[in-house]
C-alpha cells in the first residue's frame, strides 16, 4: 500500500514515469531527462506543482538535434533563451515567432537581442488585426503547448498548464502550424506577391548587405564541413570566423543531398532567405534545388 501511494503521488507531481532517461547521466542531467516525454506519450504539467515548467521546455530544447520552432506571446526567461542559443550553436535550426506589440517592449528587448545576436531569426506576426497569442514549441521529437508563457510569473506564481508530448500526430500538427506561421511572417512575405522570389544575385562578399532579403549568392565553396550533430556548412573562405557568408544544411535535411563533399571546390549559387548568424550572413539550404553549379 505504501509503495502504491508513493507511485500515485509521483504521478500527480508530473515526474518521470514513462519519461526517457539516459545511462551514465549525473543527477542534474537525469532530472532534466525525466521531464522529456516517453516516445508516443503526452503529459500535462501544472505550473505550481513543481514550479519548473521552464525546465521542461529546456529539456526538450537540449534534446533536439535537428530543429526547434517556437511561437510565444510573452518571453522573458533567460534560461530558456540560453537553451535556444545552445541549440543554435550545436547546429540545430532554431526559429521563432513573437507578438508584434510585445516584441517592441523594453521587457522583451534583452531576450530578443540575445537570440538575434546568436543568429536565431525572430519574426513578428504581419497580420493587421489581433495578437500572436500562441505559446508552443516543437522539435523533431516532441512538442510543448498550453497556457504557459515563458516568464518568471507564469513559472512561479500563475496557474498555468503545459502539455508536452511526443505523440507523432500531435507533434506533426504543431510543426505544420509553426512552419506555416514562420513562413507567412518571414521578412518580405507580406509585401511580396511571390514569397521566396530572389531579389537579386550577389557575390558572397556582398551577402551581409542583403540580410533579410531572399537572394541568390554566388562564390566558390572552399570547404564542406560536417559537424558532430550532422549539420553541413559550406565555407567560402579558408577562415570561417572572418568569412562574411556561409551556407548550412541542417542534419534533418542532409539525406536529400546525397554526398555533399561533391560541392567542395565548386563555384555555386545558393538561393534563399539571408539571415545573420554570429555576425555572418547565412542561407539555410533545405532543398537541392536551392543550389546551382555555375
Amino acid at each position: 500500500m505504501k509503495m502504491a501511494a508513493t507511485m500515485l503521488l509521483a504521478l500527480a507531481a508530473g515526474y518521470g514515469f514513462g519519461a526517457r532517461t539516459l545511462p551514465g547521466q549525473g543527477a542534474a542531467a537525469r532530472s532534466a531527462a525525466a521531464l522529456i516525454p516517453a516516445d508516443g506519450s503526452v503529459r500535462v504539467l501544472y505550473s505550481l506543482d513543481q514550479k519548473q515548467n521552464d525546465q521542461a521546455l529546456i529539456a526538450l530544447i537540449d534534446d533536439a538535434q535537428q530543429h526547434v520552432y517556437f511561437a510565444i506571446y510573452e518571453f522573458t526567461l533567460d534560461d530558456v533563451a540560453d537553451a535556444l542559443v545552445r541549440a543554435k550553436e550545436r547546429g540545430v535550426d532554431v526559429r521563432g515567432l513573437m507578438d508584434r506589440e510585445n516584441a517592441a517592449t523594453s521587457y522583451e528587448a534583452g531576450i530578443i537581442a540575445k537570440l538575434t545576436a546568436a543568429g536565431i531569426p525572430i519574426e513578428t506576426q504581419q497580420h493587421p488585426d489581433g495578437i500572436m497569442h500562441i505559446k508552443a514549441l516543437v522539435t523533431e521529437k516532441a512538442y510543448a503547448s498550453g497556457s504557459y508563457n515563458w516568464t518568471s510569473r507564469a513559472t512561479q506564481s500563475n496557474d498555468e498548464v503545459l502539455e508536452i508530448g511526443s505523440d507523432p500526430g500531435l507533434r506533426t500538427a504543431y510543426e505544420a502550424i509553426l512552419e506555416k506561421l514562420l513562413a507567412a511572417n518571414a521578412p518580405g512575405a507580406a509585401q511580396s506577391a511571390a514569397p521566396g522570389t530572389p531579389s537579386g544575385t550577389y557575390s558572397y562578399t556582398d551577402a551581409p548587405q542583403h540580410i533579410g532579403e531572399t537572394a541568390t549568392i554566388y562564390g566558390t565553396v572552399v570547404n564542406v564541413h560536417t559537424t558532430k550533430s550532422g549539420a553541413v556548412f559550406f565555407d567560402y573562405c579558408t577562415s570561417y570566423r572572418t568569412c562574411p557568408f556561409s551556407a548550412v544544411i541542417f542534419a534533418g535535411d542532409t539525406a536529400k543531398f546525397g554526398s555533399v563533399t561533391r560541392y567542395q571546390g565548386k563555384a555555386l549559387t545558393v538561393t534563399g532567405p539571408i539571415t545573420s548568424y554570429q555576425s555572418h550572413a547565412e542561407i539555410v539550404i533545405k532543398s537541392p534545388d536551392q543550389i546551382t553549379e555555375r
